[in-house]
């Protein structure tokens, strides 16, 4: 029997193996009695097929689908601690086994209530009184009239009262003095959104948050409106919207000011398809700016392109503080011409690393361990309502040997991973964006992620899927408008039906102090009607 070379011979291409010659090199070899030979060259040409297919698998997967189902990353994410389980010291293996044997309880860890909820107390509450028939208020054994022995709430249920159209009637009083009949008055009447307009307030403004939070397109409201028999327009309608959201101009320019001028201050933009004869589809692509300041204003701006003239024109004259923005070049412009003090987004950071792992790459796992890790700080400090220095105090103390060890190991995967790969890319990211993404360590004021703006965006990305386009610039810029008035309610903790119905009453009657119709004036004067936020 010979003895094997140190490298097995090249049986066929792996690529296209040719199962002949596979065939033959059997053979020949054990003819031979070359058996190690044969084994090890097997193995070889066997080795190359599995790598070849890895990497097929690893390409294929990065060109299918980037976010999966979420049951598919939770899966994800509960394997994570058993990846990481062997790195444990020979202690910390002693103590799992100890809780192995301990007797463990049935249920899950944090169980949560369950069975029918507790209605909320501000709603009203409408009795369905059920009274016992008068054919049996009688005893059958005395024929004597029964009294009663309680009234008892035996259910709760929510339930709905459904939109009614109704028709306003303006009677105007007018009285004259039946001696002289020289003095005649009438009864003063506010002004109106359209002159001589057949849509009432009201239903301006519910049409309002209806089209531009719930993506309610005006179509839509004038079929369910045709189906209650009621004459409701979609062009009336929507330009009768329109001109009731020209009246908000002021407040707008005071949201946009604050926002502007505010110490800490998070932006982002996403696209906003625009109608457009001359362009080549007939469709532009424009840009839809969130600009939010001290996480209690939101100023939408609407930009003819992406193009970062348009946002350092926004900028124009403007000092930044502390600006979250993502990695994008379009927002050199906050350090560059507003002097602001940037930081970066570690979801965006985050984000390829999870790429990288859902295409196959296992080399991103300790890196996104350690993010959930430093993930991990921030909710807890949120969990407990720390205040911003607390928070501050827990990142230098909880954080920073966190974002040392990521450092660490950024630099050792760059130097043997593949930079045109994906998790090639993740890590020159991380590597390119350190400094800003190491912000929150330096500026108290600044946040870990710029989610809060993204999730603010996502009103106007799911608005975007239903209307597909906006008609024109000056739509785009009532959108924007409007986007503006409801996200700073909802930040606030207004319902912003609420405050657009009583404000536009307060304009149309003729209130000229702008302090007065500001939301943070409304907010102070009707803290008890704000609806619960959820965390």
């Amino acid at each position: 029997m010979s003895v094997p070379s140190d490298k097995p011979p090249v049986i066929t291409s792996p690529i296209s193996p040719d199962l002949a010659v596979v065939r033959k090199f059997i053979l020949e070899k054990i003819a031979q009695g070359a058996i190690a030979t044969l084994v090890a060259a097997v193995i070889a040409l066997l080795v190359k097929m599995r790598d070849l297919n890895t990497e097929l698998m690893r390409k294929l997967a990065s060109k299918s689908r980037k976010r999966p189902a979420n049951e598919a990353m939770q899966r994800l994410q509960l394997e994570l601690p058993f990846v990481f389980a062997a790195a444990n010291d020979g202690k910390a293996a002693t103590g799992a086994a100890d809780d192995d044997n301990k007797p463990k309880k049935r249920g899950a860890r944090n169980p949560k209530p369950h069975g029918r909820p507790v209605l909320p107390e501000h709603l009203p509450r409408v009795p369905d009184v059920r009274l016992v028939p008068e054919a049996q208020c009688t005893c059958p054994d005395c024929q004597v009239q029964t009294e009663r022995v309680s009234l008892k709430t035996t259910a709760e249920k929510l339930d709905v009262r459904p939109a009614q159209y109704i028709v306003s009637q303006t009677q105007v009083e007018t009285r004259a003095c039946q001696k002289c009949h020289r003095y005649i008055v009438s009864a003063p009447t506010p002004d109106e959104v359209v002159d001589r307009g057949i849509l009432g307030d009201t239903l301006l403004v519910h049409a309002a948050v209806d089209h531009y939070q719930d993506a309610a397109p005006w179509e839509r409201m004038e079929r369910n409106a045709r189906q209650q028999g009621v004459p409701l327009a979609a062009n009336t309608l929507a330009a009768s919207v329109g001109r009731m959201l020209d009246l908000f101009d002021p407040i707008v320019g005071h949201i946009r000011e604050r926002c502007l001028s505010s110490s800490f201050t998070a932006l982002d933009a996403t696209r906003m398809p625009v109608l457009d004869p001359s362009h080549p589809l007939g469709i532009r692509s424009s840009s839809l700016w969130l600009i939010e300041g001290d996480h209690q204003y939101a100023c939408f701006l609407y930009a003819p392109s992406a193009e970062a003239e348009h946002l350092r024109k926004f900028l124009e004259g403007r000092t930044l503080d502390s600006v979250m923005c993502d990695g994008s070049p379009t927002n050199n412009c906050v350090e560059k011409d507003a002097g602001g003090r940037r930081g970066g987004c570690n979801s965006h950071g985050r984000r390829g690393l999870v790429e990288a792992l859902r295409s196959g790459d296992a080399r991103a796992l300790p890196g996104l361990h350690l993010y959930s890790q430093i993930f991990h700080v921030d909710a807890e400090s949120k969990r407990l309502g720390e205040t911003s220095e607390q928070r501050f105090e827990r990142r230098l103390r909880d954080s920073a040997p966190l974002i040392t060890e990521l450092r660490a190991w950024v630099d050792l995967r760059r130097a043997d991973v593949e930079p045109r790969s994906i998790l090639g890319k993740a890590l020159g990211y991380l590597h390119r964006q350190w400094p800003r993404l190491t912000a929150f360590l330096r500026d108290p004021q600044m946040e870990l992620t710029n989610n809060e703006v993204e999730r603010d965006l996502r009103c106007w990305v799911l608005d975007r899927k239903t209307w597909l386009f906006v008609g024109h610039e000056q739509s785009a810029q009532r959108a924007a408008d409007a986007l503006t008035l409801i996200t700073t309610c909802k930040k606030m903790g207004l319902d912003p039906r609420a405050y657009l119905r009583d404000t536009l009453a307060k304009i149309l009657a003729g209130e000229k102090s702008l302090t007065a119709l500001l939301p943070e004036t409304y907010a102070a004067a009707h803290i008890e009607r704000a609806p619960p936020v959820a965390a």
